[in-house]
């Protein structure tokens, strides 16, 4: 549902043009239009009447729920009207795919819609590797991903990684773009004419052995922490894919661990954390490291 006031108006406007100024897509206002219910006040209404200031506009989008739902579990650790963030354990995919229709993340939020009577979609705001872990953000409708991209909010993601080897500088910000390689529609590389990607790096603690970073993306390129750290010269650990050895993880030790965002709806700026999981956390205390986070 989308529920919001009008604003003050300086000429004629009606409930789709108020649509457009509260951030609402042109291709979500055409499907509102042609199968949407909208109410003004709580009278029913249509896109073309007119509104006032302070008027309540109330408008109900068919969902069409495309993921089976299951029962799979999932930490949800923030959830409003409008987003949820999740704490997405390694092993699963964000979406079904071709060969994988079932057990992914799309199909437990459709669950958990379901179990709690919610009429919404799914929109994840960024991608997490089935092996990384951690944080990610669903919008519960378009129009809330659609804001996130329009309005200059802020949206942060920062990430802890475990690399091979003793890391040497302190802080390390990466400019370098990302391509698929020539012979792989899976595998990607630092390649000059790749996307823009931008990464900071700072060394948290070291040995011999491997290091624990904090990574911050000012970009979203598929693989990008994982890329940047083996065109570094150091993968992280368990990264067989971009050169990095399986002996202490069986996966990438990557893992979303903060979230910063200031909400779209609300304006409040909101952090959510997330523990490291039990394979980085022991590699962590084999270490003997003390940090917090």
């Amino acid at each position: 549902m989308i529920h919001f006031t009008v604003g003050p108006l300086h000429r004629p406007t009606t409930v789709a043009g108020a649509m457009k100024h509260f951030g609402v897509s042109s291709t979500l206002r055409r499907r509102i239009k042609h199968s949407g219910s909208c109410t003004i006040n709580g009278q029913p209404a249509s896109t073309r009447d007119f509104v006032r200031e302070g008027d309540v506009v109330s408008i109900v989008i068919p969902v069409k729920n495309e993921f089976a739902p299951e029962d799979i579990p999932i930490g949800i650790v923030y959830e409003d009207d409008y987003l949820m963030v999740i704490d997405k354990p390694a092993g699963i995919l964000m979406h079904p795919t071709s060969a994988v229709r079932d057990g992914t993340l799309a199909n437990a939020v459709a669950y958990h819609y379901e179990k709690t009577g919610q009429h919404c979609s799914y929109h994840p705001m960024h991608r997490l590797d089935k092996n990384t872990s951690g944080l990610c953000m669903v919008a519960k409708e378009p129009q809330i991903q659609y804001a996130f991209d329009k309005k200059d909010l802020s949206y942060k993601r920062l990430y802890l990684a475990i690399c091979q080897g003793r890391y040497p500088a302190r802080v390390t910000t990466v400019h370098a773009p990302i391509g698929r390689c020539p012979d792989s529609i899976i595998t990607r590389c630092v390649r000059p004419d790749g996307k823009q990607a931008h990464s900071d790096f700072t060394c948290l603690a070291r040995n011999d052995e491997y290091s624990l970073l904090q990574v911050v993306l000012h970009t979203g390129r598929t693989h990008q922490i994982r890329v940047h750290s083996s065109y570094l010269g150091y993968p992280l650990v368990g990264d067989d894919l971009y050169g990095g050895s399986r002996r202490l993880m069986q996966r990438q030790a990557l893992h979303a661990y903060c979230l910063q965002f200031t909400h779209p709806m609300t304006h409040r700026f909101i952090t959510v954390n997330s523990q490291l999981p039990e394979d980085m956390d022991a590699l962590v205390r084999q270490a003997g490291w003390n940090y917090i986070h």
